[in-house]
């Protein structure tokens, strides 16, 4: 996930508070509090993030104790520690990365759609039906083939 931050948090740096962004945000520094972007957030290996992060796409490097929402994608690399859950709808958890809690994939709520199918018009028979009526035709057989004789 190579781009370009807009908003970079250094390594010395120590954040307490929310972080909202319209654009990327690159953490490599320490922050307690809400990261939000409408774009992408990594958190680099020397980084701690205490709190949640959402953001479209996020890269985890470093160490993140809080739930993470991915809109598109969630990338844990292999220096990587999440404790916390995780909703996104692709998953890359690379060897060696650590991941400790519940994680939640596919469509968010808003997203699901609804399916109706067409009921068909010819009578839907049950296995219970079935069965009666092949008991039903097994007598009426036996009873023909022994008239017969």
């Amino acid at each position: 996930m190579e781009h370009q931050a807009d908003t970079v948090i250094g390594v010395e740096v120590q954040v307490k508070g929310n972080l909202q962004n319209k654009g990327s945000i690159l953490v490599n520094g320490n922050v307690e509090g809400e990261i939000k972007s409408d774009e992408n957030v990594t958190v680099g290996e020397t980084a701690t993030v205490t709190g949640p992060i959402v953001a479209k796409s996020i890269l985890i490097s470093g160490k993140v104790n809080g739930t993470v929402e991915a809109a598109e994608k969630l990338e844990v690399d292999p220096t990587g520690l999440i404790n916390g859950d995780i909703k996104t709808k692709i998953l890359i958890v690379r060897e060696g990365a650590v991941f400790n809690g519940n994680s939640s994939m596919g469509q968010s709520p808003k997203e699901n759609v609804s399916v109706s199918m067409p009921i068909p018009e010819k009578e839907v028979k049950t296995a219970e039906v079935e069965q009666k009526e092949e008991i039903k035709g097994v007598a009426k057989s036996s009873f023909w083939d022994k008239n017969k004789k």
